[in-house]
């Protein structure tokens, strides 16, 4: 009888001990979102959302990544304001940008 009860204690603690160490949840990555930009960027200058201006480069395998939401797009080539676009971007997604 001693024998059943230590037995079953120790098939209790050993459960306790192995459920304390489950973690419930799921973990997912940092939300991020891309553009790119096709047509003829050259000498072009974006600005995302009033920020600094940066080149870019043409073509899907150029993608700048940014976060995910509403944002404004300006492109602006050899000073004169070409593009001005909002556009919503979801998490994981690339959104072309048309340049003129």
């Amino acid at each position: 009888m001693m024998k059943h009860i230590f037995i079953i204690i120790s098939i209790l603690f050993a459960l306790g001990f192995t459920a304390c160490g489950y973690k419930e949840g799921v973990k997912t990555g940092d939300a991020k979102a891309y553009v790119y930009f096709t047509g003829d960027v050259s000498n072009a200058k974006v600005t995302i959302d009033n920020g600094p201006s940066f080149s870019v480069e043409a073509g899907k395998d150029n993608i700048y990544k940014i976060n995910p939401g509403k944002h404004l797009i300006e492109i602006y080539k050899n000073g004169v304001l070409r593009v001005k676009r909002e556009i919503f971007v979801s998490d994981g997604v690339s959104k072309e940008i048309g340049v003129n």
